[in-house]
């Protein structure tokens, strides 16, 4: 009998995740890829799918609170008398797991060691939060060697540090780049000029992302030849109350005399074709970028990539060899040149692509990470 893992993230994205959820992603991905343990995934509810299901040979648990428990308790009185963490551990007391694996919440841990007797706990951060922990685990997962210093160095409690990265599957990707042909009827199916050096976006429109910095770079450079494509969650709401939201609505504006084409959000199993429209993926993040799931998609889509040297992304990626390295403080208009440069080269663009496939392939197909997986279970066992 294979012991039985219970995987959970915060109470924000159902599993499988209906747009680009990384966090959710990795824990599907992994969970039907175990082969000498038996998943429990719990999750929010699912909008096309049953609150308990058995697909894949892994168990779904989705916790539905009602309208009223959530209006009487959480919006009114914010009591939360049987919160979700509640929930969860109730449920996972009923399978009697082996270990328990939470992703991105570390308020998670302390509820799920006094509730889960006997259950080993794993903290899995996908990036930096100063969140309480409250209880030593018995591994603190980093996607990145920097994610997992940056824990080390806060003198997380834990038995032991690994760096678990996140993964893709090779197998949805093509393995080269789409024929010319192919590449005009994308374009020409989203309204992309067929003509044009196509520069992606992919990723939350946010301010620590540094799309502001990628539509100020594209406006160095000459309107008739590059096209900007966003691919992404673009925030709704009150932009008196929130920052995602004025910052969006002030890169619209930015957007107005750059030539671009804005996609929104799409779902997970899209992205594999959507990559097809681009000439270089640029990832332009201002802050301490965990992993970057974005940039692995787009190179096992054999898509040239160009990011700043910031956080974990550095870990993998090799100027001049599989991407495009542009120094982590650069301007828009050095990032700008560095497009240009980038594009005057189809052979390097090329073989770089090529080089990052390879490396993909090799380091980061979901296989891979989850045998990774295994054998961290079989330590925390042992």
């Amino acid at each position: 009998m294979r012991p039985p893992v219970l995987m959970l993230s915060q109470e924000v994205h159902p599993i499988p995740p209906t747009k680009g959820a990384a966090v959710e992603q990795w824990i599907d991905a992994v969970a039907h890829r175990m082969t000498r343990y038996q998943a429990y995934v719990v999750s929010v509810p699912h909008p096309t799918r049953p609150d308990r299901e058995f697909d894949g040979d892994v168990h779904y648990h989705r916790i539905r609170i009602g309208r009223v428990y959530n209006r009487v308790f959480r919006k009114l009185t914010r009591l939360d008398p049987y919160s979700y963490i509640d929930r969860v551990t109730r449920y996972a007391r009923s399978i009697r797991p082996a270990i328990v694996h939470i992703h991105n919440a570390p308020r998670f841990v302390l509820p799920v060691v006094q509730g889960v007797p006997g259950a080993k706990v794993i903290l899995h951060m996908h990036n930096e939060k100063d969140d309480e922990i409250g209880a030593r685990v018995a591994a603190l997962v980093g996607c990145s060697d920097y994610i997992c210093d940056w824990y080390r160095q806060r003198q997380v409690l834990a038995d032991r540090f690994i760096t678990l990265a996140n993964g893709v599957d090779i197998a949805a990707y093509a393995p080269t780049r789409a024929t010319e042909e192919q590449r005009r009827g994308l374009r020409a199916e989203f309204g992309v000029p067929a003509d044009r050096f196509v520069v992606l976006y992919a990723g939350r429109i946010s301010p620590e992302k540094g799309a502001d910095c990628l539509v100020d770079a594209l406006r160095v450079l000459e309107k008739d030849r590059f096209h900007l494509v966003l691919l992404g969650e673009w925030p709704s709401g009150d932009p008196a109350t929130s920052k995602r939201v004025r910052f969006s609505l002030e890169l619209a504006e930015r957007l107005r005399d750059v030539p671009h084409t804005v996609l929104g959000s799409v779902l997970p199993n899209e992205m594999g074709r959507l990559y097809g429209l681009a000439d270089l993926l640029v990832i332009p993040s201002r802050f301490e970028e965990p992993f970057s799931m974005v940039a692995i998609e787009a190179m096992a889509a054999h898509v040239p990539v160009m990011a700043l040297r910031k956080g974990g992304m550095t870990e993998y990626m090799k100027d001049g060899e599989n991407a495009f390295l542009v120094d982590g403080e650069a301007s828009a208009e050095e990032l700008g040149n560095a497009i240009r440069k980038a594009s005057e080269s189809q052979l390097q663009r090329d073989w770089q692509a090529k080089v990052a496939r390879e490396m993909v392939a090799a380091r980061f197909d979901w296989r891979h990470i989850a045998n990774d997986v295994e054998r961290l279970y079989d330590q925390v066992l042992a």
